[in-house]
Order: structure tokens, then sequence, then C-alpha cells
């Protein structure tokens, strides 16, 4: 019998995933549970395996090519029948319906379908009924696509980017529907087509000079594509920012009295887990209209590895003694450099320790389905008044920010929330 191998749901936020790397080849026989491909998801490389024992028929996407929950990935010639298997939001498809040329099944455009319980290092955050008519595109992105950007084509929009177009083509004044067709393609926006020199009649841009200057981009990783992809998720909301400073004196002297002398991180960790836990309005996720309020506070924390950010998650953060964290991070940290999470769920928020990079004031972007993170600036000296000795003193400081979502709750709430982060780093004996 012939069974489909589609993308699972990674968390509530993973919309789609792109394939890295193919760990059986067609024809190769493979056993139920048997890691078959690793796909880059916007948070970690994670691996699918195939749900049943069978051969590799053939592979229905190759490394680069993105794909949205439920697509085909393979297909396998089973010698057994998954018994239960899940749906993503609506009935499976017959199994009699045989694949087309293409390899999928017909009619399939990734929005149905069975999916096997067959993802490793995942937590189990309930599944949500996603829209899957998410664009696919090829293994040929480059850095000059606009990667995840909304093109809703209204009539009156449509018209209007077309005469930006020909504004933009200059002395030519005229864009081809063959030129306007490729810049769709590749996914160019308006003004790109000022930078593509022209090679037509009077210095007009013809479509081979459009396709030759997308050639001439240099491709995308996985993990570069799925950073893109969440950001431009993240970016596409209401986001604001808080800000104040911290002064840091008593947190570095209480440092040294605890068993692994915890890093800035770690105590930023732990002050947003208590502040959040007191009640905050932000100690939810968003899913849709819905605001799901969880047991424990989980938090993700940034971490850089090779051309992106990846964001293990801690759990029960709360809950954890600032040794206890200091351990648990380091280890967390430790195998997200390897590119592999073993926790990659949904967070209630994030910290990013952007002052190990020197850096004093950032806005860092929350991620997908998480509504704030917790930016930490460099600590640096600064002049402090005393007014005992009615003289000018100098303490140790550091900026720290809340980017937060507007339609979780307002500035009021965050400036509260971040009054009461500051309140426990400046008094690290709370903690």
């Amino acid at each position: 019998m012939r069974l489909p191998v589609r993308l699972p749901q990674f968390g509530e936020s993973a919309a789609e995933a792109t394939v890295v790397a193919w760990l059986a080849q067609p024809g190769a026989t493979v056993t139920a549970e048997q890691e078959i491909v690793e796909v880059q998801t916007e948070k970690a490389l994670m691996t699918v395996a195939a749900p049943v024992a069978g051969s590799l028929a053939e592979h229905a996407a190759e490394p680069g090519t993105i794909l949205a929950v439920g697509d085909v990935l393979a297909w396998i010639e089973a010698v057994e029948t998954p018994e239960t298997p899940r749906t993503l939001g609506r009935p499976p498809r017959p199994a009699a319906q045989a694949p087309n040329k293409a390899g999928q099944p017909a009619g399939a455009g990734g929005a149905s379908g069975g999916v096997p319980s067959d993802v490793h290092a995942i937590g189990t955050a309930p599944q949500a009924s996603l829209s899957l008519d998410t664009h696919r595109r090829s293994s040929g992105s480059r850095l000059i696509r606009s990667a995840g950007e909304n093109r809703k084509s209204t009539g009156t929009g449509r018209l209007a980017e077309r005469a930006s177009l020909r504004a933009a083509a200059g002395d030519a004044g005229f864009v081809s529907p063959r030129v306007w067709s490729v810049l769709q393609e590749h996914g160019l926006k308006v003004s790109d087509l000022a930078t593509v020199p022209g090679t037509g009649a009077g210095g007009r841009i013809t479509a081979r000079d459009v396709e030759h200057y997308v050639s001439q981009g240099e491709a995308m990783s996985p993990v570069r594509q799925a950073v893109a992809n969440a950001m431009s998720r993240s970016w596409s909301r209401p986001l604001a920012t808080v800000a104040r400073p911290v002064r840091c004196d008593a947190l570095l002297t209480h440092r040294r009295t605890v068993e692994g002398r915890p890093s800035l991180t770690i105590y930023g960790m732990r002050a947003l887990a208590l502040a959040l836990a007191k009640g905050s309005p932000f100690a939810c996720r968003l899913n849709g209209a819905r605001l799901l309020k969880p047991s424990t506070i989980d938090l993700a924390v940034a971490v850089e590895f090779n051309d992106g950010v990846l964001t293990p998650v801690v759990r029960r953060v709360e809950q954890l003694s600032l040794a206890e964290l200091t351990a648990v991070v380091e280890e967390v940290i430790a195998k997200a450099r390897t590119g592999r999470i073993a926790d990659a769920g949904d967070a209630v928020a994030s910290v990013s320790n952007y002052g190990v990079f020197h850096i004093t004031w950032a806005t860092p972007i929350p991620l997908p389905g998480q509504g704030l993170i917790l930016g930490l600036g460099a600590v640096r000296s600064a002049p402090d008044w005393n007014p005992a000795t009615k003289s000018w003193d100098r303490c140790r400081e550091a900026e720290v920010t809340l980017t937060f979502d507007h339609r979780i709750a307002d500035g009021g709430a965050a400036g509260r929330l971040l009054h009461d982060i500051v309140d426990l780093l400046e008094n690290p004996e709370k903690m």
C-alpha cells in the first residue's frame, strides 16, 4: 500500500519548514519510526520519521524546498498500515486515491490529510487547525527574495504597483507583461527594478535581464530562510517597546554567591518568569482571537547558530532556582549550538542578551506565537548621584527593553511588568 509521509505540526506557531537533507534514499527499506529526513523550522532543525515500515518509493520534495504543514515529503510502499493516523484540521484523504504525476494525491495542495505521530524532540503543545494555503517556494530561494512578503492583489493595488514599476523603469517607461510575470515569480519588490540593467531597445528591461539579475543572488541557507520567514510574520503584528535602566551592582555581587555564577541572561529569565507569574496579562500566547494561558512559565532563550538564531525552550522557569536554571540553560544552549534542540515547543516569551555583543540598546522582535521578548543590554559604568554626600558616584548599569504585542495588552501593563522585572534585578535576593 502506497502511503504519504507528510510534514507534521511542530508546535502551534510553525506553519512551514524547509527540507534540509534526506537520510534515506528511494528504494531503501525503512522501519517504522526511522528518521528519514531533516527539516528546518523557524525554531530548530528537526527530523521526520517514517510512519510505517516499508520501502521508500520516492522523495516528493528536494532539499531547499519550503513546504506547508501537511504537505507530502515522500511516499512509502508500506508493509503495514498505520492504525490511527492523526488528522490536521480536516478528515484524512481516502486511501484509494492514487497519486498524480507530480507524486502527490490528486487534488492535494497540502491542505488536508492524516499526519502521523512521527515528530522527534517536540513539545506537547496542542495542535491548532491551520490554514494551509501557504504558497510553496522552490529550492531556488535567493537573498534578493522578499521572504514571507504578503502579496495580496486587489485591483487597485495591482494597478498602483504596475504604475510604480513603470516609473521605476526609467526612460523606458514600460514593463511588459512577461517582465511583470517574472518579477512576481521571484518575489522582487518594486524598488529592485531600478537596480536591474536593461539590455532591450532604449534600455528597456527584458525578462532575460530580470532572470540574469536573479541568478546573481546567493542562495539562502535553510536556517536563514526560517529566520526570515519568522521575522516577516512577527513584524506584521502591532509591536511596541518600553525600556528603562537597571542598576546591576547588587546583581554582580549576588552572582558570586550562587552556584554556577549565573549570567545576566539567567537573572533576566528568572526575573521575567517571576514577574509574569504574578498575574501579568502577557503570561499567555495569542492563538487567533483566543488567549491561551499555560499553567507554567516557559521561556525561550535566543542562541546564535551559524547564520541564524535558534530559540530552545526552558520549561517551568518560575519553579527553578538560579543555580538550577543556570545548569538547565547551559545544557540547552550547548545542544542548540550543534543545531539540534531537545525542546522547541511553544513558549510565552523569549529573552535576548544582545549585551554580549557590546550593544547597549536594541528592540528585539518577539517570535510568532509569543507576546513579548525581554532584551538585555551591555553593563556599563554610569554616573550616580548620592544625595547623602551631595556628590556623584559611579555605578554599574544596563538598559533593559521589553518589546510586546500590543494586541495582548497596552503600554501600561508592559510598563508595570518591566517595573517588576527591574525591581527583581536590582534586588536579586528576592529571586
